[in-house]
């Protein structure tokens, strides 16, 4: 039922009335799709998510230029402040009040932030059109491998938040959103679901924070740097250890590839058929931007789900990703909301 990734007809629509909303960002990936000499895609209406305060240089203006040339009406540019991402959802979601004359929106997530990805999606789980999602995957991530072992030999006894060579560093918060939030269950015990990444500081505060007696990682691997999802469950081993000492239950990790956001929503759904009952379930989707797709999917399947979401001091524009593109893939949910519907029926889902 859940449609595969595809890396075909990127650049083909049979409707006329569309929406385009995507980010700005540093990573010359930002751009790998709006201006690909295929894409002749014209849209009705487009929407730029600009990053506030920004992090590094953001092709504002080359972004603009391309998404205006294919467009032929409003371009609304909105600022999303990653530290206060209530406003930005509170102004989307009167935005999407006038998305029923749009028969399909499409959606680059390229380089958006996993809780952006979250907000979107959950915003337009009432829309009656096509959404169409738009990725672009580089060929390499930061840190690599030298460089991670490199400061692995340096001190491995001191694996936290502060090691160069991340994509990301530190921790300024966690925040959460009034419509990804649910009081549903509260005061139950909690049943964390946690996606990993190398910032190991977006883990610690959450254990800290919310103090869950169960955990479930995520991580994700890729096939061409395999390396990568060892490494991510060898720096939070210490943290597993720590934590375990004070009595919380770490379940099994789960690994998927970082573009398989089918086998993520399935395992997320089971986790929350078997648990729902007996504890509040808190995702935090600091993982790969695929696997925000999954998490979004499941909280708009089941709104009592609660989303926390640990924000990064910052971002580490050098060394982020490569400039070469490895592929851009696309997900194509047919009438989103019909979709969502028979979704959380096909899985079950009581939300």
């Amino acid at each position: 039922m859940l449609p595969e990734l595809s890396t075909e007809k990127l650049f083909d629509s049979n409707y006329q009335n569309k929406l385009l909303i995507l980010a700005e960002g540093f990573e010359a990936r930002s751009l790998t799709w709006i201006r690909h000499r295929d894409n002749e895609l014209d849209f009705m209406d487009a929407l730029i998510c600009k990053y506030n305060p920004r992090t590094g240089e953001n092709r504002c203006e080359e972004l603009s230029n391309a998404v205006r040339s294919r467009c032929s009406g409003d371009v609304i540019e909105l600022d999303y402040n990653r530290f206060e991402p209530a406003l930005f959802e509170q102004n989307f979601y009167e935005i999407s009040i006038g998305c029923s004359k749009y028969d399909e929106i499409f959606i680059d997530i390229t380089v958006m932030s996993k809780l952006l990805i979250m907000i979107i999606m959950n915003t337009l789980k009432n829309f009656h059109g096509d959404v169409r999602i738009i990725y672009t995957e580089p060929n390499a991530w930061g840190p690599s491998e030298e460089e991670y072992r490199t400061e692995m030999l340096k001190d491995s006894a001191e694996l936290n938040n502060h090691w160069l060579g991340l994509s990301s560093f530190g921790l300024d918060s966690i925040v959460k959103t009034p419509r990804l939030s649910s009081v549903i269950m509260q005061g139950s015990p909690i049943f964390l679901i946690s996606f990993l990444s190398f910032n190991t500081s977006l883990t610690w505060v959450l254990l800290d924070e919310i103090s869950p007696p169960k955990i479930q990682f995520f991580g994700h691997s890729c096939e061409r740097h395999k390396w990568r999802a060892n490494a991510m469950h060898e720096i939070n081993n210490k943290l597993i250890k720590d934590y375990s000492a004070h009595g919380i239950d770490f379940e099994d990790n789960v690994t998927a590839d970082k573009l398989n956001y089918i086998a993520v929503f399935e395992e997320l759904a089971r986790i929350y058929r078997e648990r729902c009952y007996r504890f509040r379930i808190v995702i935090a989707p600091t993982g790969s931007k695929l696997h925000a797709v999954a998490s979004s999917l499941l909280k708009i399947c089941c709104p009592d789900v609660h989303v926390e979401y640990p924000t990064p001091k910052g971002y580490c524009s050098e060394s982020y990703t490569s400039d070469e593109i490895y592929a851009t893939y696309q997900i194509e949910f047919k009438n989103f909301s019909n979709f969502a519907i028979n979704l959380a029926n096909r899985y079950e889902l009581n939300g």
